[in-house]
Parts: structure tokens; C-alpha cells; sequence
């Protein structure tokens, strides 16, 4: 395997590498049966005293 051909490789399929992982990442992120998990992950940082006063 010459540098070129390695340099080809990974130009050309590490770039549809990374678009399928994108594309993978933003569907489980938003996915609608994750919105409840991520609802009770976003409350769960927020203590009483960290809210703002009424």
C-alpha cells in the first residue's frame, strides 16, 4: 500500500465515515422515545436554589 493510495482511502471513505456517524448521532439524539430520559437528565442538574427567583 503506497501513500497515495492510503491518503485516497482516507480521504474519500473517512469522509462518508463521518457523515454516516453524524447522520447516526443527531437520529439516536433525537429520537422520540429519548425525550423523556433527556427531559429527566436536563432537571436532574437543577437544584432549588439554582433556579431563577419568582
Amino acid at each position: 500500500m503506497t501513500h497515495d493510495f492510503a491518503l485516497f482511502l482516507a480521504k474519500t471513505f473517512g469522509l462518508f465515515y463521518l457523515m454516516g456517524f453524524f447522520i447516526l448521532t443527531v437520529v439516536h439524539t433525537y429520537r422520540p422515545s429519548r425525550k423523556a430520559r433527556a427531559d429527566r437528565a436536563a432537571r436532574s442538574i437543577l437544584d432549588a436554589e439554582d433556579r431563577p427567583c419568582p
